[in-house]
């Protein structure tokens, strides 16, 4: 009803305002007639206000009532909203506090471990800076091997008793035989860059001490000494700028070269960067 009444209304004050508009382009004969029917508008817009007054006026509180039973329903759904909301945020804050201790326990844990770590490396450095030897039961090569069975390995095996068994006991490493040969060589791989500080070569002890004068010992590409003598030990001292990955025995005459053990003392080992 309210409603009909609000379009009534509407439509009376916009034939209003096209009779104003209208007089404004008529003659001046025609003002009368106007004003008779701004007259009856206004006595209409009495009337329907007097109307509107006796259907609405004793029960407008209780339109205000349930406008105001509408607002608490409102205000009711809004504060359900708002409690959904207050507890998706707690379980986002619970799980925020989850995350940080998991992540504190993740950070104690990388603690802990860099503290293994500094102490592995601690020892690893302790361990590189020993003097020790670094060439027993290491890779070797020969470029030739008497009988097939007095290998190169032998040099390395960490044997090198008194014993006279050469070819049992005590066994050496030996090319093959021949005097007329030349360039017999030794390799022995030490599997990593050392820092090379002395070399020792142990002879045979029965015999045969003289197959090994003009012998070379390299530290890769650098001499680091020769046998000018015969000797049942031979112990050559490295400076202190020595590096090197494989230690070379070369014979430089026509002759044998044959050696109970070859001992190889360094540390290390190191990078390229390093040295």
């Amino acid at each position: 009803m309210l409603i009909v009444i609000q379009l009534v209304i509407l439509s009376f004050f916009s034939n209003a305002l096209r009779a104003e508009s209208v007089a404004a382009s008529r003659p001046a004969s025609l003002d009368s007639e106007v004003r008779a029917i701004k007259d009856q508008l206004r006595e209409v817009s009495l009337s329907l206000r007097e109307e509107m007054y006796s259907l609405f006026g004793d029960n407008r509180s209780d339109l205000l009532l349930l406008q105001v039973i509408d607002l608490i329903k409102e205000v009711k759904e809004m504060q359900g909203q708002i409690i959904g909301q207050a507890e998706s945020i707690e379980n986002i804050e619970s799980k925020l506090v989850e995350s940080l201790e998991s992540l504190e326990r993740i950070e104690d844990s990388q603690s802990e471990v860099r503290s293994q770590v500094t102490e592995v490396n601690g020892k690893v450095e302790t361990m590189r800076s020993e003097i020790r030897l670094i060439s027993q039961q290491k890779l070797t090569w020969q470029n030739s091997t008497l009988g097939d069975r007095l290998f190169s390995e032998y040099a390395v095996d960490g044997v090198y008793t008194l014993s006279n068994d050469w070819n049992g006991v005590n066994p050496i490493q030996h090319p093959i035989s021949g005097h007329n040969q030349r360039n017999f060589v030794l390799i022995i791989d030490l599997g990593g860059l050392f820092k090379i500080r002395t070399v020792k070569l142990w002879s045979r002890i029965d015999c045969c001490q003289s197959y090994n004068l003009g012998v070379f010992i390299y530290a890769d590409g650098e001499q680091i000494g020769g046998i000018v003598e015969e000797k049942p030990l031979y112990n050559f001292d490295v400076n202190q700028h020595v590096y090197a990955r494989k230690i070379y025995v070369k014979q430089s005459l026509a002759k044998n070269m044959n050696f109970r053990e070859i001992q190889v003392y360094g540390s290390g080992p190191y990078d390229e960067s390093e040295v």
